[in-house]
């Protein structure tokens, strides 16, 4: 058995070095405290002026300076840990600014929500939604700030509906966010023994097709609407196990089996985040439209030949049915620059003149590529 020090040999020792942190600590949580008087100060000026609370430009423009500033080795914390901290500080200043509501594609534990608390932190309010429809409605309705809904993944594509409701919609887009997929195995006791059925949303399933062949073969799947009403199952029968995020474990209680079962290891899926208002310009913007073209030969090449001309850069296309005129289809595209870029205002309205209609849904800062997890792959059983 080890020997322990006496606590009051470590004291003695510990103590002048202990109490000097005591004292930082609490110079540290005064001026924070006044970095957040501060903010609600400029929450109110901005609420006076229509100004939009989330001002992610001027964010990034704060975490860079402030992880800019050398550190030498050994001496202090390195810019990632400076990064995290400065980061959740933001989120929290932010916070007291305004109360945040957020809807996003619940329950908890989703990806949506780990986007949506990557976006806004953890004092935001979350306000989980059974569907897509309703998570626009209640942003439409004033009744939430923020919608998140998932966009595009880098290996199942775009999500359809997603696009049907931006089709739709009068709210502006505010911000694109890019999650890094990591998908983990859980059931309620951790005997894999035990497990005849995997239940997860599709798309998840779908992205773990090689490692549950290779892992799991003969073993049930079952589709769920998602990630989290496969928890549920799993918490009620001792023979489902569930694939989903990780934060799955702790919002559910359940016990982690294997991680990091997707396919493909830079697997990604992009959220759009939705308001009422619209984002500022920032020197590195994007802008997502849409518009409908006449059901004739060349006329998608004319839509989009203007855009080549004016040398705006075209950084997405998506095609989408246009439920209101069967065989005929809405084109969605991204590109760089801010709708209010003399250079993209030409450019969309020289597109307009070709289009038999056409929105813009609004610009937003160019997402920063997500944290990657530690290093080593796949996780076999």
């Amino acid at each position: 058995m080890t020997q322990l020090p006496k606590r009051s040999e470590m004291d003695a020792v510990l103590g002048p070095l202990r109490q000097e942190i005591d004292q930082l600590d609490v110079e540290i949580l005064d001026l924070i405290q006044k970095r957040a008087k501060r903010a609600i100060e400029l929450g109110k000026i901005k609420k006076k002026s229509s100004f939009p609370i989330m001002d992610l430009s001027r964010e990034r423009q704060v975490i860079s300076r402030i992880t800019a500033k050398p550190v030498e080795v050994g001496q202090g914390l390195g810019p990632e840990a400076v990064m995290s901290i400065f980061t959740e500080i933001i989120k929290a200043c932010r916070a007291a600014q305004a109360p945040t509501k957020v809807a996003f594609l619940g329950p908890a534990g989703t990806f949506s929500h780990a986007a949506a608390l990557e976006q806004f932190g953890r004092l935001a309010h979350f306000m989980p939604q059974d569907d897509l429809p309703q998570i626009f409605e209640v942003v439409e309705s004033g009744e939430a700030d923020f919608a998140i809904v998932p966009f595009e993944n880098t290996t199942e594509g775009i999500v359809g509906q997603t696009l049907d409701l931006i089709s739709k919609t009068d709210l502006r887009v505010q911000a694109m966010l890019n999650l890094k997929v990591s998908l983990t195995l859980m059931s309620a006791h951790g005997d894999l023994g035990k497990i005849k059925t995997i239940s997860s949303h599709p798309q998840a399933l779908a992205q773990c097709r090689n490692w549950l062949a290779l892992n799991m073969p003969g073993i049930e799947l079952r589709p769920t609407v998602s990630s989290a009403a496969g928890a549920t199952l799993a918490l009620s029968d001792d023979s489902c196990a569930v694939i989903g995020h990780p934060s799955l474990a702790t919002f559910y209680n359940l016990t982690v089996m294997s991680g990091d079962l997707q396919d493909f290891q830079h697997n990604q899926t992009c959220f759009l985040i939705f308001s009422r208002e619209d984002a500022m310009q920032n020197g590195n913007d994007r802008t997502l439209l849409w518009f409908s073209a006449p059901h004739n030969s060349g006329s998608l090449y004319k839509c989009l030949q203007p855009l080549a001309e004016s040398g705006v850069n075209l950084t997405r296309l998506h095609s989408r049915p246009n439920v209101d005129s069967p065989w005929e289809y809405l084109f969605f595209l991204e590109l760089d620059g801010h709708f209010q870029d003399e250079k993209v205002i030409r450019a969309i309205k020289a597109l307009e003149a070709e289009t038999q209609k056409c929105r813009v849904m609004g610009s937003y800062h160019v997402p920063e590529p997500p944290a990657q997890s530690a290093p080593g792959g796949q996780k076999p059983l």
